[in-house]
């Protein structure tokens, strides 16, 4: 049952197929014709040059701190800061 509705669905969709007569006078229309229109509240909200040229302009350098160290850093075999009297990478330095 179901299969001989696909079978007349089909011959319906090929017989409709067949028929269509397209009219040769008609043009289509260009579909970037239709995109390029524009509305009249569009210009409201658009940025003049100089709003643009303003806006893209760089408003200054942002000031980078160079980080400076307080205290010498501490090699891998060097004792431990922290006064255990262990090697730096077998006490603190063991998770760093």
């Amino acid at each position: 049952m179901f299969g001989e509705m696909l079978e007349s669905i089909d011959d319906r969709v090929t017989s409709t197929i067949f028929k269509v007569r397209l009219d040769p006078g008609a043009q289509a229309r260009s579909v970037w014709n239709v995109s390029r229109t524009q509305h009249d509240e569009v210009g409201q909200f658009a940025m003049t040059e100089r709003q643009r040229a303003a806006a893209a302009a760089p408003q200054g350098e942002p000031v980078v701190k160079t980080i400076r160290l307080e205290q010498p850093k501490v090699g891998r075999n060097d004792p431990c800061p922290c006064g255990s009297g262990k090697k730096y990478k077998k006490c603190c330095g063991k998770n760093a």
